[in-house]
């Protein structure tokens, strides 16, 4: 086992270290497999590491707000039914409308396109026919496995959007939607779902860079798939599947393999640290080893 390649690779590792038969009859086997799994995300749960670094990064299009329609909604409530002046070609779900005049919006959940008919998520008083409104989008869901933020939101004319704190949000600009591009602002209000601080009146590039939320390993998988961690840290998988299987069974030899892996998640670290930041130190000072 000189190299860890692939997933089956590290269960080999682990069940030769825990004192296991390698050739498939360990009764161990199952309990190793699902550590690695865990030891796994364990590990990128920890950390943004760099070898998680989503390339090419994530980008949308942002969506240009409509202001050509009116609007009728004869009753109030929840799940209402309202009629636009004119059919729609392009889903509308998830989009809001902004009556004129008023202080609330609505959230369209149900347009069965090409249609003038949607369905509102809640109506606080009845639409005259002709109500003039805005449609706009100021919440994107972004990419199926978007984990963590590199940082924030950059758009096509260089500004940089700051992540904050979805209550940070609501707090600053309230709920009712307002125009502006750059947003000031952007929060995340699911693992795939951002909502902007302003909504985009025309259509804009944006980009951003993200760490993937990573797949369940295939720990029978021995040649087909590589592991994406980095060649130098995989031995950082096999002391985190051989921890949890310890764990999986009783062993005592737990404790020590726990030590030896936060050691390691700690090197991980601090060696992603350089790597992003370079070696260099400030001036007057002499160059560092990069294993310091």
């Amino acid at each position: 086992m000189a190299n860890f390649d692939f997933p089956a690779d590290i269960v080999a590792d682990a069940l030769f270290r825990a004192d296991e038969p390698t050739d498939g009859t360990s009764d161990f086997l199952a309990a190793v497999r699902r550590a690695l799994v865990r030891g796994n995300h364990d590990i990128h749960n920890r950390h943004p590491f760099w070898w998680g670094r989503a390339y090419p990064p994530g980008v949308f299009v942002t969506t240009a707000d409509i202001t050509t329609l009116t609007i009728t909604a004869g009753t109030t409530g929840t799940g209402v039914t309202a009629t636009l002046s004119a059919s729609q070609s392009t889903s509308l779900v998830g989009r809001k409308v902004l009556p004129s005049g008023k202080t609330w919006f609505a959230r369209i959940t149900a347009h069965a396109n090409p249609s003038a008919t949607i369905t509102l998520d809640a109506v606080p008083e009845t639409l005259a026919a002709g109500t003039a409104i805005i449609i706009v989008q100021d919440e994107y869901q972004l990419a199926a496995d978007l984990g963590l933020f590199v940082d924030g939101l950059w758009t096509e004319d260089g500004f940089f959007v700051e992540f904050k704190q979805e209550e940070w949000v609501r707090k600053e600009f309230g709920d009712l939607p307002s125009p502006a591009w750059p947003p000031s602002a952007f929060c995340r209000i699911d693992q795939r779902r951002i909502r902007l601080s302003h909504y985009p009146t025309d259509a804009k590039r944006v980009e951003f860079p993200y760490c993937t939320m990573p797949d369940d390993l295939d720990p029978t998988d021995g040649s087909t798939t590589e592991l994406v961690i980095s060649h130098n840290f995989r031995w950082l998988l096999a002391d985190a599947t051989l921890y949890f299987a310890y764990l999986m069974k009783s062993d005592k030899r737990a404790q020590s393999a726990k030590q030896d892996y936060e050691r390691g998640i700690e090197e991980a670290v601090s060696y992603h640290r350089r790597l992003m930041m370079g070696i260099g130190t400030s001036p007057g000072s002499g160059p560092r080893s990069p294993w310091q």
